[in-house]
């Protein structure tokens, strides 16, 4: 089912099955051996009830009435929705009770006819932008016989896509943990603003943080996944866009490496070229919220601790990754007037950047490096925790502020491992985000043609 030349995309599926080339059967048996064949990136396989979905699918199909565009389309959530008769482990060995009901995300993608193939793996409790974890395996992407991370927290989500067993997957994004793992894996991600989606049935992290969205191989997969979570109660406000900035002063000041600053810079040449405007803007909230984090401290470290603080006061810490352990107990050291602040200051900051974009989308580099050798982030705790921080830089901002965000990959250094450019836009602005994404994105990937990837990925 999957093509040398044909991107494992809902398009590339939906082409099969009009065409008669293979069945949602076929394409969920694959699925599923796919998936029990890594362990690391899946936690749990729905494999009863995928199979029935799919021969349901299957005879949709045949007498030509599928449910809709994603009917037969196999997929898989990360494993801290709940799906009923599953435990929702959080990537750890300490939830095994089995949910009572299905998150109506996951529930509505089922409706529509897709098939849920299994729960996919994370750092555990979704506390990390690295995406380790020691109870069910690190998934790792491997260029030139190195093993590298895929980022998280969503980091097998974002492998099931990257492998090939699934065309997409929903993940869960507090701090980066959609647009890390899309940035390190190349693929597209798509951070929803907290009000889009119902997020009903889903284990929290940092409540005013937490979000979702799909991981997938192109913006028109997004655009279809979207179009089954998103049920809008009134007219979107934000269904168009006004143009597009970037701030050269702050991208200037960021400490990329080589290959992702030369990216971005080819990614605003591409866009010139192919006749999109972009201008630079000097957005000054960009660097406030940066030194506001720095400086205070990060709401979802305090929020983390509240949800995780009976855990982190008994001996059931020691079962924990002794590197989200440690995290978890440094993470209730700020006063209440501090803490306080950080939510005062989040709406004047959200204000101010509104102001500023008037309406505008904003480029960024997604993170500010390429993915790091798996060998880097274990070599000791003090690596570990400057990797994490590297990579959560610049999405934080975006967290923060809960601007809704989608990675797109721009380029390979010279390794082959891929490079990202994030678009985001104000709160509540989604439609006008990935309509602009849409928009942007063959520009984007000419570049990717351009470049030879010049690796062995296996």
């Amino acid at each position: 089912m999957k093509s040398s030349d044909s991107t494992y995309s809902i398009c590339f599926l939906q082409k099969g099955f009009r065409e008669k080339r293979f069945t949602p059967m076929d394409v969920t048996q694959h699925a599923l051996k796919q998936a029990r064949a890594h362990s690391q990136i899946f936690t749990q396989v729905c494999e009863k009830e995928a199979l029935i979905q799919a021969n349901e699918s299957t005879q949709r199909w045949r007498h030509g009435t599928p449910a809709s565009e994603l009917d037969g389309i196999p997929f898989a959530v990360k494993d801290l929705f709940d799906i009923k008769g599953y435990a929702t482990t959080r990537g750890s060995t300490l939830y095994s009770a089995l949910s009572d009901s299905t998150s109506p995300q996951v529930l509505a993608l089922i409706e529509s006819g897709a098939v849920l193939i299994g729960k996919t793996n994370l750092s555990e409790f979704a506390y990390s932008g690295l995406g380790l974890n020691p109870h069910f395996g690190t998934p790792t992407q491997i260029y030139n016989d190195n093993a590298y991370i895929t980022g998280g927290s969503s980091c097998g989500s974002a492998a099931a896509v990257l492998e090939n067993i699934v065309p997409f997957t929903l993940g869960t994004d507090t701090a980066g943990s959609i647009r890390i793992p899309s940035s390190y894996c190349g693929l597209v991600g798509f951070r929803a603003s907290r009000k889009r989606y119902d997020n009903r049935g889903i284990a929290p992290l940092s409540p005013s943080l937490d979000t979702t969205g799909p991981i997938g191989h192109c913006v028109d997969d997004i655009l279809l996944v979207d179009s089954v979570l998103y049920s809008p109660t009134e007219q979107s406000a934000g269904s168009s866009h006004s143009g597009l900035v970037f701030d050269a002063q702050f991208c200037q000041q960021l400490p990329l490496d080589c290959d992702t600053r030369r990216a971005f810079d080819l990614s605003l040449d591409a866009l010139q070229n192919a006749g999109v405007a972009v201008e630079d803007v000097r957005l000054s909230t960009l660097d406030a919220t940066l030194d506001l984090i720095k400086n205070i401290g990060w709401l979802g470290s305090i929020e983390a601790y509240l949800t995780y603080e009976d855990l982190v006061n008994t001996d059931k810490l020691g079962q924990v990754d002794p590197l989200v352990a440690q995290r978890l107990a440094a993470s209730n050291q700020l006063p209440a007037t501090q803490i306080s602040y950080l939510y005062q200051q989040r709406e004047k900051l959200q204000q101010r950047l509104s102001n500023e974009l008037a309406g505008r989308a904003f480029l960024m580099p997604t993170t500010l490096t390429t993915a790091p050798l798996l060998s880097q982030v274990t070599q000791s705790v003090e690596s570990f925790n400057e990797h994490n921080i590297n990579a959560l830089r610049l999405t934080m901002i975006g967290s923060y502020l809960d601007c809704p965000g989608i990675a797109l990959p721009n380029g390979y250094n010279s390794n082959g491992l891929p490079t990202s450019l994030l678009l985001s836009q104000c709160s509540g602005n989604d439609d006008a985000l990935i309509s602009l994404a849409k928009t942007i994105e063959p520009a984007i990937a000419s570049l990717l043609i351009k470049q030879s990837k010049g690796n062995n990925h296996g």
